[in-house]
């Protein structure tokens, strides 16, 4: 008997070791992916990412027709395209190898994604059509990931709280509000101090 119990206990911290262990790995190698993860978020904070949004969503289709590849638009047009379109294609490769959580990019860039994908799907697939067949087949996958689970539905599953504006609070920002000072009846004195 006290075999058997014995053999149960070393069984059972194997497969603790073993879970443990591969937790671990995972984690590691997500470790090793956040300085490139990091890095495309800061490409979408740089000054050309909202002009390049802008002008793929209000202008590229009016200015240059469906009908053209990738390749076959002109600089100008190609570049704010480059913008979005290698960005959410790395950043697409980065989801589909599993280096990084989808919910973490449909989060944060949300149904843009879509919106921008489905201006450029004709412009892709024309490339894939006469030059390369592959071509941001990751920015469409995300794209996919991120119509099939809204932005919402993370949102949902992660129990984001919201905070709306209160009544008579301090406006944001304010002075009194950033140095814990009162105005009241001239009193400049830090609020808590006697």
């Amino acid at each position: 008997m006290e075999y058997l119990a014995s053999l149960v206990l070393s069984i059972a911290a194997l497969a603790v070791s073993a879970f443990l262990a591969y937790k671990h790995n995972r984690l590691t190698e997500s470790g090793n992916h956040l300085p490139l993860v990091l890095s495309d978020f800061k490409t979408s904070r740089r000054p050309e990412w909202l002009p390049a949004q802008e002008y793929i969503l209000g202008k590229l289709a009016s200015e240059h027709p469906v009908g053209r590849s990738w390749r076959d638009l002109p600089p100008d047009a190609r570049a704010h395209v480059d913008t979005v379109g290698i960005f959410y294609d790395d950043l697409g490769k980065q989801v589909a190898h599993g280096w990084i959580d989808q919910d973490v990019v449909i989060g944060s860039y949300g149904m843009p994604i879509v919106y921008l994908w489905d201006t450029l799907a004709p412009y892709v697939y024309e490339e894939r059509r006469a030059h390369m067949p592959n071509f941001w087949v990751y920015f469409e996958d995300l794209a996919v990931r991120a119509a099939e689970r809204p932005p919402d539905m993370v949102y949902r599953k992660l129990g984001l709280r919201s905070r709306p504006p209160r009544h008579g609070a301090v406006a944001p920002g304010s002075a009194e509000q950033l140095t814990g000072t009162s105005r009241h009846s001239g009193n400049t004195q830090r609020s808590g101090q006697g």
